[in-house]
């Protein structure tokens, strides 16, 4: 499940659905001059229409011949775990919400690879760091900060924990909302700031610590599971009584259909010291067609070992369970994330 809301480009502001993602910094969508299947099927945008466009590797650069970089993949490229963009640099007009930011760099994507055909996003909207930024931009935070656009220096996200109800989230600059939590939030410093990443004590089921290898975690609204070490995968599930692994598709799995999920543990991560316990029905999912197996009626696990202990994701699960709220002090160059747990439902 992917996350998006509205974000406009250029002068007049044509509107876009950027994906919103805490796990990468660039901000693109598709060019009119892409005729990739998967730029046909959404909203481009035109440089000519636009009257502030830049070309940000030159400005001297007329939109004429932006439009007419179409013979290769650059000079920008970028991989992600499925699919990829690619196409020329440019900067405009940004508005999100209330907020307009001036000469936002972002990627005017000519090439785009068939997996981006049905998202349902028209382009995506980076909320991470500068220093991984492919674009070479600064992203469209951080220029907010430095405008002194912002109330405080932060954005926040609320998850709607069930996925049936509406709003499915929300995302704020500069303010948060108390609406959208239960108790108190507690901060815990970012140890890298490259992706919004924070130290991880170890995991909890039934009070049991399962010994993770992983000691960091990256938040990142744009996974939409728990990417976990292999080895740091099995010893969760291990520890849950009622579940096994199908092998054919390597998911764990529900003993007993989802009828059963309300009689599991939490899982509880434990982060800058404090647990944070995910309920049942929020690390498992009903399943699909992962594989050759009948899944009808059953539920996995969205705690996924997908390789090393060292990315270890918390993705959109664990997003939905906590309200979390992003913190920069651009004197300091300190960074928090605060986590509380989510309200229930809408306003």
């Amino acid at each position: 499940m992917l996350y998006y809301g509205e974000f406009y480009l250029g002068s007049p502001p044509k509107q876009f659905t950027g994906c919103f993602d805490t796990g990468s910094s660039d901000t693109w969508v598709p060019s009119v001059a892409c005729l990739d299947p998967s730029c046909q099927t959404h909203d481009r945008f035109n440089p000519l229409q636009s009257s502030t466009f830049k070309s940000s590797a030159n400005t001297d650069t007329p939109a004429e011949a932006v439009l007419q970089r179409t013979s290769s993949w650059g000079p920008f490229m970028i991989t992600y775990g499925t699919g990829q963009v690619a196409g020329t640099v440019a900067a405009d007009t940004l508005t999100v919400g209330n907020i307009t930011v001036k000469n936002q760099g972002f990627g005017l994507v000519l090439r785009a690879s068939t997996d981006f055909l049905d998202i349902s996003c028209d382009g995506l909207f980076g909320l991470g760091f500068p220093q991984i930024s492919n674009l070479q931009t600064t992203p469209a935070f951080f220029n907010m900060l430095s405008d002194g656009q912002l109330d405080q220096p932060l954005f926040s996200l609320y998850l709607n924990p069930d996925v049936t109800k509406e709003p499915a989230g929300e995302l704020e600059f500069g303010s948060i909302d108390t609406s959208r939590y239960v108790g108190k939030l507690t901060y815990t410093p970012v140890v890298e700031k490259k992706y919004w990443t924070v130290g991880l004590s170890g995991v909890t089921v039934s009070g049991v610590d399962v010994g993770m290898e992983a000691t960091r975690v990256v938040i990142d609204s744009g996974t939409s599971a728990i990417l976990l070490g292999a080895n740091d995968a099995a010893s969760i599930h291990k520890a849950i009584p009622g579940m096994y692994l199908d092998r054919q598709s390597g998911y764990w799995v529900v003993k007993g259909g989802c009828a059963a999920v309300a009689d599991l543990p939490p899982v509880t991560f434990v982060i800058g010291g404090t647990p944070y316990a995910m309920p049942p029905q929020l690390w498992t999912r009903p399943a699909a067609s992962e594989s050759s197996t009948d899944f009808s009626g059953q539920c996995v696990s969205v705690l996924i070992g997908a390789g090393m202990a060292s990315n270890t994701i918390l993705g959109a699960p664990f997003l939905r369970a906590f309200y979390s709220v992003y913190t920069y002090d651009m004197a300091s160059k300190v960074a928090q994330i605060g986590f509380a747990q989510a309200a229930d439902g809408s306003k």
